[in-house]
């Protein structure tokens, strides 16, 4: 047995999951689930043709292996930390130039947000299922034994949501704020995968290795609470005329 039923139940759960939350979170119209299918092939793009070969090529060029582990150079480490934070944050907000998802960013930068990042973890789930099962390190393992990827990727789905939303919100306002949104996203990203890339070099304790992600998540859902709570809902517009209305203010303040 290998990880494939776990993967295919975690995907599904995942995805139910994030449709109600964005139903809920827009007052019940469910138009902007669709949004979750724009990022999902993003994950396996951006590994395969973006982090790989730019890793490789950085570690040819400074004469080392393209691997992270406690002999790599520091400037390496470095530039592995970064890397995916960047690189995702930037292909999971690119959706939101296309004019149809623009308008809806317009309306509600927060819930579009949250629905593109959601759908690229969505894939992330999917795309890590499928190299493992290629790799075939786990080939005898029973599919039960996979409960932690779908508890570890439906939290991480919604996580990699949370820090598109946060990207979408700082590109809400004057340039600053964007500067802003988009490295207060990139430093979510790495500060959620610091605990993980450090146990590469050098072995953190099991404990708080585990509850590093956890607390990452938690930090994560404060923020995008702090920015709901910042962005005033609009009262009585929320679903009762048949059009689909932010549950959040449009004009954001700077």
């Amino acid at each position: 047995m290998t990880i494939v039923p776990m993967a295919v139940a975690t995907v599904l759960v995942t995805a139910a999951t994030a449709v109600w939350l964005l139903r809920h979170l827009a007052g019940g119209d469910p138009r902007c689930s669709w949004l979750l299918c724009c990022g999902l092939g993003s994950s396996a793009l951006v590994s395969l043709l973006v982090k790989r070969p730019l890793a490789e090529a950085v570690a040819s060029a400074g004469g080392t292996a393209a691997e992270v582990g406690a002999a790599s150079p520091v400037w390496f480490l470095a530039f592995a930390l970064l890397l995916p934070p960047v690189t995702e944050e930037t292909v999971k907000a690119l959706p939101a130039l296309l004019p149809r998802v623009r308008d809806l960013a317009r309306r509600d930068r927060l819930l579009t947000g949250l629905a593109l990042g959601t759908g690229f973890g969505i894939g992330e789930a999917a795309f890590v299922a499928w190299t493992a099962v290629r790799g075939g390190d786990h080939a005898g393992t029973a599919w039960w034994a996979f409960s932690g990827f779908a508890v570890e990727r439906l939290f991480a789905s919604l996580g990699h949501g949370v820090m598109t939303a946060v990207v979408l919100w700082g590109f809400g306002g004057p340039r600053r704020r964007r500067v802003f949104g988009f490295a207060a996203a990139v430093g979510l990203h790495t500060l959620l995968n610091l605990g993980a890339f450090i146990d590469q070099v050098a072995k953190v304790p099991p404990r708080v290795l585990a509850l590093w992600f956890p607390a990452g998540l938690l930090l994560l859902g404060a923020v995008f609470e702090a920015l709901r709570r910042r962005a005033a809902p609009v009262p009585g517009t929320v679903g009762h005329d048949g059009r689909w209305v932010s549950l959040f203010r449009t004009d954001d303040r700077p």
